[in-house]
């Protein structure tokens, strides 16, 4: 009984919810960074840091459901490349298949790809770090060995365009609001639906799980094609803003994204973390980047930053399980 007080205490402190840390975390970032470089949140700068959210924020959020099964998916910044190169290659004009045709086949890719991630992971039974880095070096060879075609067929379809590059009411980047829409749906799926709860279930107890009537491997294998197809999203997008589909984009992706989710609050052991945590994060990384570029820190060393982040979400998300399973015995 003591334990479980003291667990509600650890609650009200923020250690079960991340979110309230990181929204001040954010805060104090902003004024860092406002006070080194006023330029820093300006109007333009800001249009700019939401700019560059949706991409990375639409992969991180299928990678949460991967996470949360206590696994570890590392090929989401191949299958990103690979299907926006699969479709700008089918849509340009070498093949001229139609625009709608060409998306759904690029989806499809990195539904495959994140099926043939779960097989290995839960039939076979291979380590899930070890299974991705396999498909990570596998499909970035073959994206730099298609993108070299897809690179030729430069996007003029103003539709298409408009699905990377448009504006919500002028001011909202189209890329931002997907990522907030799907956001919402996934939260909602995660927090209400039989689907969310036996994703929780899996990564906090595979084994319970399974004696509670949970199908664990069918659960894991739907999370690893949901990051599949959520990366392959993204990629498509990014083709669209660039208006060509690009066989070097996406490298370290797959960093960036990990660090957004284990920042946010998914744990790495599965079972705990929410989306909201995720997306205080996704503003967190997003505004890091963009601060130390207003502030002309060089690009190498804002990348060494991204691995320092994650080392240190990685840190801090072993104390806080260390702390929960403390107190919950």
């Amino acid at each position: 009984m003591e334990s479980k007080k003291v667990s509600k205490k650890l609650n009200i402190l923020g250690f079960k919810s991340i979110v309230p840390i990181l929204l001040l975390f954010y805060l104090l970032m902003i004024l860092i960074f406002s006070l080194i470089n006023p330029i820093f949140i300006s109007f333009g700068n800001i249009r700019s840091i939401i700019l560059n959210l949706g991409i990375p924020g639409i992969v991180a959020i299928g990678l949460s459901f991967v996470v949360l099964t206590g696994n570890i998916d590392l090929s989401v910044g191949s299958i990103f490349v690979f299907s926006a190169v699969v479709t700008g290659t089918l849509i340009g004009q070498n093949v001229g298949m139609p625009i709608p045709l060409g998306i759904i086949i690029g989806v499809i890719v990195g539904a495959c790809i994140g099926a043939i991630n779960g097989f290995f992971v839960t039939i076979v039974g291979v380590n899930s770090i070890i299974t991705t880095l396999g498909t990570l070096a596998i499909f970035r060879g073959l994206s730099q060995i298609i993108g070299k075609f897809a690179y030729r067929s430069r996007i003029n379809n103003e539709v298409l365009l408009y699905m990377g590059r448009g504006y919500l009411f002028d001011y909202v980047p189209i890329t931002f609001v997907y990522m907030i829409i799907l956001l919402i749906v996934f939260y909602l799926v995660l927090r209400f639906t039989k689907f969310g709860k036996d994703i929780h279930s899996t990564g906090a107890n595979e084994m319970v799980a399974r004696l509670y009537g949970v199908a664990t491997r069918r659960v894991k294998f739907l999370a690893f094609v949901i990051s599949g197809i959520f990366s392959a999203i993204a990629g498509i997008l990014l083709m669209s803003q660039l208006a060509r589909a690009t066989y070097d984009a996406g490298v370290g992706l797959e960093f960036e994204v990990l660090t957004i989710v284990i920042l946010g609050g998914i744990s790495l052991l599965g079972g705990r973390g929410t989306l909201m945590g995720v997306l205080v994060a996704i503003f967190i990384v997003g505004s890091i980047s963009n601060g130390l570029a207003v502030i002309d820190i060089p690009l190498n060393a804002r990348n060494a930053l991204t691995g320092i982040i994650l080392i240190g979400a990685i840190i801090f998300d072993s104390i806080r399980n260390r702390n929960f399973y403390k107190f919950e015995k």
